[in-house]
Protein backbone atom coordinates (compact mmCIF):
# COMPACT_ATOMS: atom_id res chain seq x y z
CA UNK A 1 0.00 0.00 0.00
CA UNK A 2 2.81 2.09 0.77
CA UNK A 3 4.01 2.32 -2.63
CA UNK A 4 0.42 2.63 -4.18
CA UNK A 5 0.01 5.75 -1.78
CA UNK A 6 3.26 7.32 -3.00
CA UNK A 7 2.73 6.40 -7.02
CA UNK A 8 -1.06 9.03 -6.11
CA UNK A 9 1.33 11.71 -4.16
CA UNK A 10 3.66 11.71 -7.15
CA UNK A 11 1.22 11.54 -10.13
CA UNK A 12 -1.59 13.80 -8.44
CA UNK A 13 -0.23 15.65 -5.59
CA UNK A 14 -2.20 15.63 -2.25
CA UNK A 15 -5.53 13.88 -2.43
CA UNK A 16 -8.59 12.96 0.02
CA UNK A 17 -8.41 9.03 -0.40
CA UNK A 18 -11.31 6.35 0.21
CA UNK A 19 -9.41 2.88 0.71
CA UNK A 20 -11.32 -0.06 0.05
CA UNK A 21 -9.89 -3.32 1.96
CA UNK A 22 -11.15 -6.76 2.81
CA UNK A 23 -9.04 -5.70 6.18
CA UNK A 24 -9.79 -1.88 6.66
CA UNK A 25 -8.53 -2.11 9.82
CA UNK A 26 -4.84 -2.75 9.40
CA UNK A 27 -4.88 0.83 7.41
CA UNK A 28 -6.14 2.98 10.14
CA UNK A 29 -2.76 4.33 10.95
CA UNK A 30 -3.45 6.33 7.69
CA UNK A 31 -5.11 9.45 6.48
CA UNK A 32 -7.90 8.15 4.83
CA UNK A 33 -11.17 6.79 4.87
CA UNK A 34 -11.61 2.87 5.29
CA UNK A 35 -14.23 0.64 3.68
CA UNK A 36 -14.48 -3.27 3.63
CA UNK A 37 -15.07 -5.15 0.82
CA UNK A 38 -15.81 -8.56 2.12
CA UNK A 39 -19.40 -9.72 2.93
CA UNK A 40 -20.96 -10.78 5.80
CA UNK A 41 -23.69 -12.79 6.46
CA UNK A 42 -25.93 -9.63 6.55
CA UNK A 43 -24.70 -8.76 2.69
CA UNK A 44 -22.05 -6.20 1.98
CA UNK A 45 -21.75 -2.91 3.62
CA UNK A 46 -23.47 -0.05 2.50
CA UNK A 47 -21.29 2.63 2.43
CA UNK A 48 -19.12 0.48 0.47
CA UNK A 49 -21.91 -0.41 -2.35
CA UNK A 50 -23.20 3.55 -2.03
CA UNK A 51 -19.37 4.58 -3.18
CA UNK A 52 -19.35 2.13 -5.87
CA UNK A 53 -22.61 3.24 -6.90
CA UNK A 54 -21.16 7.03 -6.71
CA UNK A 55 -17.72 5.77 -8.56
CA UNK A 56 -17.57 8.75 -11.22
CA UNK A 57 -17.53 11.44 -8.08
CA UNK A 58 -14.45 10.55 -7.32
CA UNK A 59 -11.22 12.15 -9.73
CA UNK A 60 -9.43 8.74 -10.06
CA UNK A 61 -9.60 5.11 -8.84
CA UNK A 62 -6.75 3.15 -8.63
CA UNK A 63 -6.62 -0.63 -7.78
CA UNK A 64 -3.91 -2.56 -6.17
CA UNK A 65 -3.78 -5.91 -4.69
CA UNK A 66 -1.21 -9.02 -4.15
CA UNK A 67 -2.98 -11.85 -6.63
CA UNK A 68 -6.64 -10.70 -7.03
CA UNK A 69 -9.44 -11.82 -9.71
CA UNK A 70 -7.70 -15.96 -9.03
CA UNK A 71 -10.10 -18.31 -10.44
CA UNK A 72 -7.99 -21.68 -9.90
CA UNK A 73 -10.55 -23.16 -7.82
CA UNK A 74 -14.17 -23.03 -7.13
CA UNK A 75 -13.28 -21.29 -3.90
CA UNK A 76 -11.00 -18.96 -5.15
CA UNK A 77 -13.52 -17.97 -7.94
CA UNK A 78 -16.52 -17.28 -5.42
CA UNK A 79 -14.06 -15.16 -3.24
CA UNK A 80 -13.02 -13.14 -6.44
CA UNK A 81 -16.59 -12.89 -7.43
CA UNK A 82 -18.00 -12.16 -3.90
CA UNK A 83 -15.15 -9.41 -3.04
CA UNK A 84 -13.20 -8.03 -6.09
CA UNK A 85 -16.55 -8.71 -8.39
CA UNK A 86 -18.43 -5.51 -7.63
CA UNK A 87 -15.10 -3.25 -7.65
CA UNK A 88 -14.49 -4.72 -11.12
CA UNK A 89 -18.07 -3.67 -12.49
CA UNK A 90 -18.01 -0.37 -10.98
CA UNK A 91 -14.50 0.26 -12.21
CA UNK A 92 -15.65 -0.80 -15.36
CA UNK A 93 -18.50 1.30 -15.70
CA UNK A 94 -16.59 4.53 -14.68
CA UNK A 95 -16.11 7.51 -16.76
CA UNK A 96 -13.70 8.37 -14.03
CA UNK A 97 -10.30 7.27 -14.98
CA UNK A 98 -9.29 4.01 -13.45
CA UNK A 99 -5.67 2.10 -13.22
CA UNK A 100 -5.38 -1.42 -12.02
CA UNK A 101 -1.78 -0.84 -10.74
CA UNK A 102 0.89 -4.07 -11.55
CA UNK A 103 -0.29 -7.02 -9.93
CA UNK A 104 -0.79 -11.03 -10.93
CA UNK A 105 -4.24 -11.43 -12.42
CA UNK A 106 -5.76 -15.27 -13.08
CA UNK A 107 -5.73 -18.26 -13.53
CA UNK A 108 -9.19 -17.82 -14.58
CA UNK A 109 -10.89 -21.21 -14.67
CA UNK A 110 -14.57 -22.11 -14.45
CA UNK A 111 -15.75 -19.92 -17.46
CA UNK A 112 -15.16 -16.70 -15.98
CA UNK A 113 -12.11 -15.84 -18.37
CA UNK A 114 -14.73 -13.98 -20.70
CA UNK A 115 -16.49 -11.70 -17.62
CA UNK A 116 -12.71 -10.78 -16.15
CA UNK A 117 -12.10 -9.85 -19.59
CA UNK A 118 -14.87 -7.75 -20.89
CA UNK A 119 -14.88 -5.89 -17.45
CA UNK A 120 -11.18 -5.62 -17.75
CA UNK A 121 -11.37 -3.74 -21.30
CA UNK A 122 -13.31 -1.17 -20.29
CA UNK A 123 -10.98 -0.05 -17.33
CA UNK A 124 -8.61 3.08 -18.40
CA UNK A 125 -5.15 1.24 -18.06
CA UNK A 126 -4.19 -2.26 -16.42
CA UNK A 127 -0.51 -3.31 -15.82
CA UNK A 128 0.20 -6.69 -14.69
CA UNK A 129 3.53 -8.10 -13.34
CA UNK A 130 4.23 -11.15 -14.69
CA UNK A 131 4.62 -12.41 -17.44
CA UNK A 132 1.74 -15.23 -17.40
CA UNK A 133 -0.83 -12.54 -16.32
CA UNK A 134 -0.07 -10.90 -19.73
CA UNK A 135 -0.57 -14.21 -21.95
CA UNK A 136 -4.03 -14.77 -20.18
CA UNK A 137 -5.47 -11.41 -20.89
CA UNK A 138 -3.80 -10.53 -24.29
CA UNK A 139 -5.39 -8.47 -26.83
CA UNK A 140 -7.35 -6.13 -24.48
CA UNK A 141 -5.76 -3.03 -22.30
CA UNK A 142 -3.50 -5.15 -20.36
CA UNK A 143 0.47 -4.19 -20.52
CA UNK A 144 3.42 -5.99 -18.36
CA UNK A 145 5.58 -3.87 -15.86
CA UNK A 146 7.58 -4.57 -13.00
CA UNK A 147 5.99 -4.91 -9.01
CA UNK A 148 5.67 -1.00 -7.59
CA UNK A 149 7.48 -2.78 -4.54
CA UNK A 150 10.85 -3.79 -6.71
CA UNK A 151 11.89 -0.02 -7.31
CA UNK A 152 12.06 0.15 -2.92
CA UNK A 153 13.84 -3.61 -3.77
CA UNK A 154 16.51 -2.51 -6.21
CA UNK A 155 17.58 0.81 -4.62
CA UNK A 156 21.27 0.96 -4.02
CA UNK A 157 22.45 -1.11 -1.10
CA UNK A 158 25.22 -1.24 1.54
CA UNK A 159 28.48 -2.00 0.08
CA UNK A 160 30.73 -2.89 3.00
CA UNK A 161 31.00 -6.43 1.78
CA UNK A 162 30.24 -8.38 5.25
CA UNK A 163 27.35 -10.31 5.61
CA UNK A 164 25.70 -12.15 9.21
CA UNK A 165 27.06 -15.89 9.35
CA UNK A 166 23.70 -17.13 10.33
CA UNK A 167 20.94 -17.59 7.46
CA UNK A 168 17.13 -16.01 8.47
CA UNK A 169 14.23 -18.42 7.31
CA UNK A 170 10.90 -17.14 6.59
CA UNK A 171 8.27 -19.76 5.77
CA UNK A 172 4.54 -20.37 5.22
CA UNK A 173 2.54 -23.10 4.51
CA UNK A 174 1.39 -23.73 1.36
CA UNK A 175 -1.89 -25.50 0.18
CA UNK A 176 -2.18 -26.34 4.05
CA UNK A 177 0.64 -27.53 4.69
CA UNK A 178 5.07 -26.85 5.08
CA UNK A 179 7.27 -28.60 1.88
CA UNK A 180 9.18 -31.42 3.83
CA UNK A 181 12.50 -30.00 0.99
CA UNK A 182 11.96 -26.65 3.23
CA UNK A 183 12.73 -28.65 6.33
CA UNK A 184 15.43 -30.32 4.07
CA UNK A 185 17.16 -27.45 3.74
CA UNK A 186 16.50 -26.35 7.37
CA UNK A 187 18.64 -29.30 8.27
CA UNK A 188 21.22 -28.80 6.07
CA UNK A 189 21.80 -25.31 7.58
CA UNK A 190 21.81 -26.56 11.15
CA UNK A 191 21.90 -23.26 12.72
CA UNK A 192 19.43 -20.69 11.37
CA UNK A 193 16.99 -17.75 12.81
CA UNK A 194 13.59 -17.50 11.86
CA UNK A 195 11.27 -14.73 10.92
CA UNK A 196 7.47 -14.69 10.20
CA UNK A 197 6.20 -12.13 8.36
CA UNK A 198 2.28 -12.32 8.90
CA UNK A 199 -0.10 -13.01 11.91
CA UNK A 200 -3.04 -11.37 10.16
CA UNK A 201 -6.62 -13.50 9.44
CA UNK A 202 -6.01 -15.92 6.83
CA UNK A 203 -2.14 -15.61 6.57
CA UNK A 204 -0.57 -16.54 9.94
CA UNK A 205 2.85 -18.18 9.57
CA UNK A 206 3.32 -18.92 13.45
CA UNK A 207 2.02 -22.15 12.99
CA UNK A 208 4.28 -23.25 9.99
CA UNK A 209 7.07 -21.42 11.30
CA UNK A 210 6.82 -23.25 14.83
CA UNK A 211 7.89 -26.75 12.47
CA UNK A 212 11.27 -25.20 12.80
CA UNK A 213 13.99 -25.15 15.23
CA UNK A 214 15.76 -22.16 14.77
CA UNK A 215 18.04 -20.02 16.87
CA UNK A 216 15.90 -17.53 17.47
CA UNK A 217 13.31 -15.49 15.97
CA UNK A 218 14.35 -12.20 14.57
CA UNK A 219 12.06 -9.51 14.77
CA UNK A 220 10.61 -7.06 11.72
CA UNK A 221 12.39 -3.97 12.92
CA UNK A 222 15.93 -5.58 13.21
CA UNK A 223 15.03 -7.52 9.71
CA UNK A 224 13.43 -5.14 7.91
CA UNK A 225 15.07 -1.63 8.79
CA UNK A 226 17.90 -0.74 6.43
CA UNK A 227 21.29 -0.24 7.73
CA UNK A 228 21.75 -3.43 9.87
CA UNK A 229 24.54 -6.10 8.72
CA UNK A 230 22.83 -7.83 5.64
CA UNK A 231 21.40 -11.08 5.81
CA UNK A 232 20.96 -14.46 3.64
CA UNK A 233 17.31 -14.63 3.52
CA UNK A 234 15.26 -17.58 2.15
CA UNK A 235 11.53 -16.88 2.28
CA UNK A 236 8.54 -18.44 0.69
CA UNK A 237 6.36 -15.54 0.91
CA UNK A 238 7.00 -12.49 -1.95
CA UNK A 239 6.62 -9.59 0.85
CA UNK A 240 8.77 -10.99 2.69
CA UNK A 241 11.21 -11.40 -0.22
CA UNK A 242 10.77 -7.79 -1.84
CA UNK A 243 11.02 -6.51 1.94
CA UNK A 244 14.17 -8.39 2.78
CA UNK A 245 15.99 -6.84 -0.60
CA UNK A 246 14.70 -3.55 0.11
CA UNK A 247 16.37 -3.69 3.63
CA UNK A 248 19.71 -4.53 2.19
CA UNK A 249 19.57 -8.27 2.77
CA UNK A 250 19.94 -11.34 0.19
CA UNK A 251 17.23 -12.81 -0.46
CA UNK A 252 16.37 -16.34 -1.98
CA UNK A 253 12.73 -16.63 -2.84
CA UNK A 254 10.69 -19.82 -2.98
CA UNK A 255 8.08 -18.87 -4.94
CA UNK A 256 4.44 -20.33 -5.12
CA UNK A 257 2.63 -18.09 -7.23
CA UNK A 258 3.67 -16.19 -10.67
CA UNK A 259 4.10 -13.08 -9.49
CA UNK A 260 7.31 -14.45 -7.91
CA UNK A 261 8.92 -15.67 -10.85
CA UNK A 262 7.95 -12.22 -12.25
CA UNK A 263 8.77 -10.00 -9.72
CA UNK A 264 12.75 -11.70 -9.68
CA UNK A 265 12.77 -11.61 -13.38
CA UNK A 266 12.44 -7.93 -13.40
CA UNK A 267 14.82 -7.60 -10.47
CA UNK A 268 17.49 -9.83 -12.20
CA UNK A 269 17.69 -12.38 -9.92
CA UNK A 270 15.91 -15.08 -11.72
CA UNK A 271 18.70 -17.61 -10.57
CA UNK A 272 17.52 -16.69 -7.00
CA UNK A 273 13.57 -17.91 -7.28
CA UNK A 274 13.03 -21.40 -7.11
CA UNK A 275 9.25 -23.29 -7.49
CA UNK A 276 8.71 -24.14 -3.21
CA UNK A 277 6.66 -27.25 -5.01
CA UNK A 278 9.39 -28.39 -6.70
CA UNK A 279 13.15 -27.35 -5.86
CA UNK A 280 16.05 -29.16 -5.39
CA UNK A 281 17.42 -28.90 -1.79
CA UNK A 282 20.94 -28.92 -2.51
CA UNK A 283 20.92 -26.30 -5.03
CA UNK A 284 19.20 -23.90 -2.46
CA UNK A 285 21.29 -24.93 0.00
CA UNK A 286 24.45 -24.66 -2.09
CA UNK A 287 22.91 -21.39 -3.19
CA UNK A 288 22.43 -20.27 0.69
CA UNK A 289 25.87 -21.35 1.41
CA UNK A 290 27.53 -19.09 -1.63
CA UNK A 291 25.96 -15.43 -0.50
CA UNK A 292 26.62 -16.73 3.21
CA UNK A 293 30.86 -17.62 2.38
CA UNK A 294 31.54 -15.94 -1.19
CA UNK A 295 32.21 -12.60 -1.75
CA UNK A 296 32.17 -12.52 -5.00
CA UNK A 297 28.85 -14.31 -5.31
CA UNK A 298 27.52 -11.15 -3.31
CA UNK A 299 28.94 -8.30 -6.06
CA UNK A 300 27.39 -10.46 -8.54
CA UNK A 301 23.82 -10.66 -6.70
CA UNK A 302 24.20 -6.82 -6.13
CA UNK A 303 25.45 -6.21 -9.92
CA UNK A 304 21.87 -7.84 -10.94
CA UNK A 305 19.92 -5.51 -9.07
CA UNK A 306 21.90 -2.27 -9.94
CA UNK A 307 21.51 -3.15 -13.62
CA UNK A 308 17.69 -3.61 -13.44
CA UNK A 309 17.16 -0.48 -11.32
CA UNK A 310 16.99 1.83 -14.34
CA UNK A 311 14.51 -0.03 -16.09
CA UNK A 312 12.00 -0.05 -13.04
CA UNK A 313 12.49 3.52 -12.38
CA UNK A 314 11.70 4.22 -15.74
CA UNK A 315 8.81 1.54 -16.02
CA UNK A 316 7.13 3.42 -12.56
CA UNK A 317 7.67 7.08 -14.17
CA UNK A 318 5.94 5.87 -16.82
CA UNK A 319 2.85 4.39 -15.44
CA UNK A 320 2.90 8.01 -13.34
CA UNK A 321 3.05 9.91 -16.84
CA UNK A 322 0.36 7.44 -18.37
CA UNK A 323 -2.15 8.80 -14.48
CA UNK A 324 -1.40 12.17 -14.98
CA UNK A 325 -2.32 12.49 -18.34
CA UNK A 326 -5.00 10.71 -18.42
CA UNK A 327 -6.48 12.05 -14.96
CA UNK A 328 -5.69 15.74 -16.96
CA UNK A 329 -7.55 14.56 -20.17
CA UNK A 330 -10.64 13.62 -18.24
CA UNK A 331 -10.84 16.58 -15.92
CA UNK A 332 -10.71 19.09 -19.44
CA UNK A 333 -13.67 17.20 -20.62
CA UNK A 334 -15.49 16.99 -17.16
CA UNK A 335 -15.51 21.14 -17.67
Amino acid sequence: MSETLEIIADSLGECRITILASQPETFRHLNATLLPTVPTVRGWDRRTLATLKNINKFDVVIAVGGGYLRAGTLVETLKTLLVHGPQLLAASRANTPTFYLPQSIGPARFGVQALFRTLLKNVSRVYVRDDRSLNEFAGINVRRFPDLAAATASASRPTNGLVDPTPVLSIRDVHGSVKADIHRVARMLGTYDAYIQSTTRGNDDRPATATLCPRRLVSRKELMTRGGTPRVVLAVRLHAALMALAAGHYVIHLAYERKGFGAFSDLGLSDWVHSVNSFPPSKVFAQLQELLTNPAARDAYDARLADSASNIANARNEILEEIRAISSANRQQST
